[in-house]
């Protein structure tokens, strides 16, 4: 089964114009990927982010690059579980 992994709406405060960029892509389409595994890191205007897999499984496609701006809920990957 593919899954979306997608940036975490919780771990930031609820504001409308709330931003980042992606500054690092630690997997790439073929990995295997487990459960807690930093797959980007996230640059805030204060600090920078690890967004961790929710799922143990395979990247199937990495849909952000490097420098992409991203808000929460946007898509970062599809991982096949395993």
């Amino acid at each position: 089964m593919i899954v979306e992994m997608k940036v975490p709406e919780e771990i930031w405060p609820r504001r409308s114009d709330w931003s980042g960029r992606v500054v690092s892509i630690n997997k790439k389409p073929g990995d295997k990927v487990v459960r807690g595994e930093i797959v980007v890191e996230v640059e805030t205007e204060k600090v920078v982010l690890g967004i961790e897999s929710p799922y143990d499984g395979n990247i199937v496609k990495v849909a952000v690059a490097e420098g992409d701006p991203v808000k929460p809920g946007s898509l970062i990957a599809l991982i096949e579980r395993s």
